[in-house]
């Protein structure tokens, strides 16, 4: 099976140093800067270079920002190779997927929206490992279209590169958890910050703190165009937690104890259940991993 991989970023080259560790398959890398291709083939990441309107290819994994992802692949359409797969790994998935879903049947292409739940805090080429992928899981967003064989082979290959749980949503419901679980947090880690007491904050911490502030560091013109992308659903979940921040102040303003008690027991209610689904989760992860291993 011949795979490019269009965009040699963290995912993209992560994703190319991964099919080569543990699969057989012919892997070719796409990317505008000659630099990191020459640096890729001399480390035998990739076997190859090339670009999608080649036309060679059984599966094309883009690899990019849904900005850059979405016109490349539009001009790439008509000359990709009839019955082969056209997946992306953008951030959002949306109106993306119901457009190229039938954009590609019309061409008799399978497209596979995903996201791969998987980075690091830094970027680029240089900080793409072999292991990335390891453990974490991997989002499948099928539509009303979406070709089930398709499905199931991006969900073998994801399997292959040490994916332990494939997760099938919807685009909507993906966007929405992608508002909640990624987007928000970056926010209030890049609103938090921006306190007085930053400047001696590191003599003071500990574990919470470091927790708190460590995706600050985001790219400010990537996450922009992701929190705008899906703004309406970031709106949603942001409005939610100042309503309850809202909370906690009203009860410091009013010194009212008691409301404050039940404020912070609800939420370690809310976490204890979120620990517990965890755990299981952390359970079934682990035996997949074992059976993956014996296999």
């Amino acid at each position: 099976m011949k795979i490019l991989v269009v965009g040699m970023g963290l995912i993209g080259g992560s994703v190319c140093k991964t099919l080569k560790k543990r699969c057989n398959y012919t892997v070719h890398g796409c990317d505008i800067d000659e630099t990191i291709l020459k640096t890729a083939l001399e480390e035998g990441v990739i076997d190859g270079t090339g670009k999608m309107e080649d036309g060679i290819y059984d599966i094309c994994i883009v690899c990019l920002h849904q900005r850059a992802a979405q016109p490349c692949m539009k001009q790439a359409l008509p000359y990709l190779k009839k019955g082969s797969i056209l997946m992306d790994m953008c951030g959002l998935k949306g109106q993306m997927v119901l457009e190229f879903t039938n954009a590609c049947r019309i061409e008799g292409l399978y497209y596979v929206g995903t996201h791969p739940m998987a980075g690091r805090e830094k970027s680029g080429y240089s900080a793409s490992i072999p292991n990335l992928f390891d453990g974490a899981n991997f989002i499948i967003a099928p539509t009303y279209g979406t070709n089930n064989e398709a499905v199931e082979k991006v969900s073998a290959l994801a399997k292959e590169m040490g994916f332990v749980k494939i997760v099938l949503t919807t685009p909507h419901r993906h966007d929405d958890m992608i508002a909640y679980t990624s987007q928000l947090a970056h926010i209030v880690s890049s609103a938090y910050v921006k306190d007085d007491c930053m400047d001696d904050a590191v003599s003071f911490s500990g574990g919470s703190f470091q927790d708190m502030t460590r995706v600050a560091t985001m790219d400010e013109k990537m996450w922009s165009s992701l929190f705008m992308d899906n703004r309406l659903l970031l709106l949603h979940h942001l409005e939610l937690l100042i309503a309850h921040l809202s909370e906690y102040r009203t009860a410091l303003e009013l010194q009212d104890e008691a409301s404050l008690q039940l404020l912070i027991a609800d939420g370690r209610r809310v976490q204890e259940e979120n620990v517990r689904k965890r755990k299981k989760d952390l359970e079934e992860k682990e035996q997949n991993q074992n059976e993956l291993d014996k296999g």
